[in-house]
């Protein structure tokens, strides 16, 4: 599989329980072999294809991406993606926010994953925190993660917040002065998506 070029749609899907949960078509920003960069544009259409566990965001009526939009880092391999979000009318960058994941796996049409629950926010100023213990915790009482891989999360947060506390992050801070091409509309959801 190829890589994408700046601006082409990628659908990024969260598979839960190997079948299709949500469905967001983001821009491409950067796609290589140690790094892919993607672009939830402002007002983005999210699809919820029919699950035997109606996801959250469906429960919640969220149809479309509010705010300024969402930058994602993902390192093949990483069990984290590194999000980047924006904040006020100045467009002023708020932070850094690590949302545990599956690793990417790539498809035809951009890349699976599935959230994991605990996250990480690092402000620009202040000092990073764990978010989402008590809703990972019963995310796992329900079933949704078995016990190898509530564990395996564990693991990830714990590597993460080793991270955090040595100051040794990866990624270059210039990204949060990164804007996206004004030319680029919401992509949409492709014909068949829900199948796909």
């Amino acid at each position: 599989m190829g890589y994408f070029a700046p601006g082409d749609v990628a659908l990024r899907r969260e598979v839960l329980h190997g079948r299709p949960w949500s469905v967001t078509p983001t821009r491409v920003v950067l796609d290589g072999p140690d790094l892919l960069v993607v672009f939830t544009v402002p007002d983005t259409e999210l699809g919820y294809p029919p699950h035997p566990r109606p996801h959250h965001g469906q429960a919640l009526g969220r149809t479309h991406w509010r705010g300024h939009g969402r930058l994602q880092l993902h390192r093949p391999g990483d069990a984290y993606s590194v999000d980047l979000y924006w904040q006020d009318e100045d467009r002023r960058f708020a932070g850094f926010y690590l949302n545990l994941q599956a690793p990417f796996r790539r498809t035809a049409l951009g890349f699976d994953t599935l959230d994991h629950a605990l996250d990480f926010w690092v402000p620009v100023d202040g000092d990073w925190h764990e978010l989402d213990r008590d809703e990972f915790e019963r995310y796992v009482a329900e079933g949704r993660y078995d016990a190898a891989e509530a564990e395996a999360i564990c693991r990830t947060a714990e590597e993460v917040a080793a991270m955090l506390t040595a100051g040794t992050t990866w990624w270059d801070p210039a990204w949060g002065d990164w804007a996206p091409d004004p030319a680029w509309p919401a992509p949409t959801l492709p014909e068949g998506w829900e199948d796909y």
